[in-house]
């Protein structure tokens, strides 16, 4: 699989192609979810393993990285903000280089991970993003998207994903 390079103006389109081409041809989800936070622009090399972006978590994200989770889930960099438990102005007079604490990065690499995952089960970005904001029967009425702010409820938002994956009606 060759190494993806991002250019610095990518628009959420064309990562959403390129994300879509991967996940057809099998990638894996640690790759895929590399690609939503970056590619290189977010870790220099491809992540061998899950510790990999626990390391990344620990040194922090860039805010570039967040930037781009946003904008593929289409969602404004406020409501990210309120996700990443972070001030909209503390995020906002970030650079795209600057470093989210190791909380925030770490959040934010779980919820690409979450994304990964819905785009494998969905395998369109838009109808994905329809499910994350429309209420949930398994959820008792929320939507998935007001859960991604805790790991908890990110665990949750995965547990139910996985039983759609398996054909099990929520």
């Amino acid at each position: 699989m060759p190494v993806a390079t991002l250019k610095n103006r990518t628009t959420g389109a064309d990562v959403t192609h390129l994300v879509s081409q991967y996940i057809k041809k099998g990638a894996s989800a640690n790759f895929i979810t590399w690609i939503i936070l970056g590619g290189k622009q977010f870790m220099d090399k491809e992540p061998v393993s899950t510790l990999d972006f626990v390391t990344a978590g620990n040194k922090g994200i860039p805010k570039l990285s967040v930037s781009n989770l946003a904008e593929l889930m289409d969602v404004p960099m406020k409501d990210m903000a309120t996700l990443l438990n972070i001030s909209y102005k503390t995020l906002g007079r970030k650079k795209g280089t600057d470093v989210l604490d190791s909380l925030a990065s770490s959040l934010s690499i779980e919820i690409a991970n979450t994304f990964t995952k819905g785009l494998s089960v969905f395998e369109d970005p838009d109808k994905f993003n329809h499910w994350l904001q429309k209420g949930n029967r398994a959820l008792n009425g929320k939507k998935p998207f007001e859960l991604l702010n805790t790991p908890t409820g990110i665990k949750l938002v995965n547990q139910v994903l996985g039983r759609i994956e398996e054909g099990v009606y929520t």
